[in-house]
C-alpha cells in the first residue's frame, strides 16, 4: 500500500463524540438486513448534519465498527452496539484503539502511535503538526497539509486526552503540556486474545514470538506501548487458560494459536463473560 492509498482524513473535521457515534450505531443496529444503508437515511434518523455522519461513520470504520461504502455494521460493530453502543468499556476501548493504530490504511492514526511516540521526544500538538507536515511535504496538496493535518491530529489528541480513549490513559501530557505515551497493562484477557489471533490471523500464521507482537510496528503490543516482562506474563495467563499454547524452542518464547478459535470467539466471551467457543461449534449454533 502506497501513501497514496492511505486514508488521510478519518475524521472529516469532527472529534470522536461517542454519543453521536452511538446514535449512528444504532440505526444500524435497527437494519440488520439492510445490505447497504445511505448517509441521507442515517442523517434523517440521527438528527445529525449528512456530513457529520460522514465523518462518524468514517470513524466507525477506522475503528472496525463499520463496513467501508455500505454504512451497515461488521460482526464486531454488531457486538459493540448490542453491548456497549457507548464505547465505555475498558474491553472495546482496547480492541478500537488496536483496530485503529494498528490499520495502516488509517495514516496519521497509524504513524502517531506506530512511528512519533516510539522514536520522537514529548512534543507539542502543533510540533506533532510541523512533524508530519516535513515528514509528507510535497505529497498532498497545501489545504490538506494544513487545515486538514491539523484536524487529523486533533481529533487523536481529543480522543486519548478528552474522549473516552482517555480511559486507557495512553496518551500523556507534560506539565507544559508535551504529549508523550505511557506504557500500558492490565489488558482484559479476552481482548488481548482476540488481538493476538486477530494479528497472527493478518499474518497467516498461527505461530508467533512474543517479541512480534510487542517490537513490530502494527503489532498489538507495539500500539500500546507494553512493558516487555509484563506484557509475557498477560500473554502466559492466555496459555494458562488454555487459550493459546506457550512453547519454548530452542531458546526462543513462542506462543501456538488453536486453529478452530479467532478474534471473534473471544469478543463475544467478553462481553456474554464466558469461555470463547470454537468456530465450529458457533457455526452449530448459528452465531457465525
Amino acid at each position: 500500500m502506497t501513501i497514496a492509498d492511505r486514508k488521510f482524513q478519518v475524521s472529516n473535521g469532527y472529534l470522536l463524540d461517542c454519543d453521536q457515534l452511538a446514535r449512528v450505531l444504532h440505526h444500524m443496529l435497527e437494519h440488520p438486513n439492510t445490505k447497504k444503508i445511505t448517509r441521507q437515511a442515517l442523517s434523517e434518523d440521527t438528527g445529525l448534519a449528512n456530513r457529520q455522519v460522514e465523518g462518524l461513520v468514517s470513524l466507525g470504520t477506522a475503528m472496525g465498527l463499520v463496513q467501508p461504502g455500505r454504512q451497515t455494521l461488521t460482526d464486531t460493530g454488531t457486538l459493540v452496539a448490542k453491548n456497549d453502543m457507548f464505547l465505555e468499556a475498558k474491553g472495546t476501548l482496547e480492541w478500537c484503539h488496536y483496530v485503529a493504530a494498528t490499520s495502516f490504511k488509517n495514516l496519521v492514526w497509524y504513524e502517531i502511535f506506530n512511528s512519533l511516540l516510539v522514536h520522537e521526544p514529548p512534543m507539542l500538538q502543533d510540533q506533532w503538526v510541523l512533524h508530519f507536515r516535513n515528514l509528507w511535504a510535497g505529497q498532498y496538496s497545501n489545504r490538506t497539509m494544513g487545515k486538514g493535518l491539523r484536524e487529523e491530529v486533533r481529533l487523536v489528541v481529543d480522543a486519548y486526552t478528552n474522549q473516552n480513549f482517555s480511559r486507557l490513559s495512553l496518551l500523556q501530557q507534560t506539565s507544559d503540556d508535551r504529549l508523550y505515551r505511557r506504557r500500558y497493562s492490565g489488558f482484559e484477557p479476552p481482548i488481548l486474545a482476540a488481538m493476538a489471533y486477530d494479528y497472527a490471523e493478518r499474518n497467516q500464521t498461527h505461530l508467533f514470538r512474543m517479541r512480534d507482537l510487542s517490537e513490530q510496528p502494527g503489532a498489538p503490543g507495539f500500539v500500546f506501548g507494553v512493558e516487555a516482562t509484563g506484557f509475557r506474563q498477560e500473554l502466559e495467563a492466555l496459555h494458562d487458560v488454555g487459550w493459546v499454547r506457550y512453547e519454548t524452542t530452542h531458546g526462543l518464547d513462542q506462543f501456538r494459536l488453536k486453529a478452530d478459535l479467532m478474534p471473534l470467539c473471544f469478543l463475544r466471551a467478553y462481553y456474554e463473560n464466558s469461555e470463547p467457543v470454537s468456530v465450529e461449534t458457533e457455526t452449530k449454533e448459528g452465531l457465525f
